[in-house]
């Protein structure tokens, strides 16, 4: 028999810290950008440089997944959209970094995946 390792997502790990700092966590998920090819990748990493600040370009591109404590829901989600676009105001999907924010409550009171209209 099968017993379960009470397996945990991501999700689960980052509603965990929310819960246990009490903070919002905006996560960036820079899975897309990290399958890319060399130029592409270049080519995006340039068009975020008009929204990141210079510091956190390096943070966000060296690693899969990168995490921003904030005291408050509003700085979180105002953050996120200074940062990064939503993948409806981009014609190439190659540009688009997922981003959302995870409360302490776990409930994600924003993302900028905007599921496309059905046709």
């Amino acid at each position: 028999m099968l017993v379960s390792m009470n397996a945990q997502r991501l999700y689960e790990l980052i509603h965990y810290f929310a819960k246990e700092k009490n903070k919002h966590i905006l996560v960036i998920d820079t899975s897309t950008w990290m399958a890319l090819g060399d130029t592409k990748k270049a080519t995006v990493k340039t068009y975020y440089e008009d929204f990141l600040p210079i510091d956190e370009i390096g943070e966000i591109f060296s690693e899969r997944y990168t995490f921003y404590e904030f005291d408050n829901q509003t700085s979180a989600i105002d953050t996120a959209n200074e940062w990064f676009p939503q993948s409806t105001d981009l014609e190439d999907q190659d540009y688009f970094i997922e981003c959302y924010v995870v409360n302490p409550s776990g409930a994600m009171p924003y993302g900028n995946k905007i599921p496309a209209k059905p046709e």
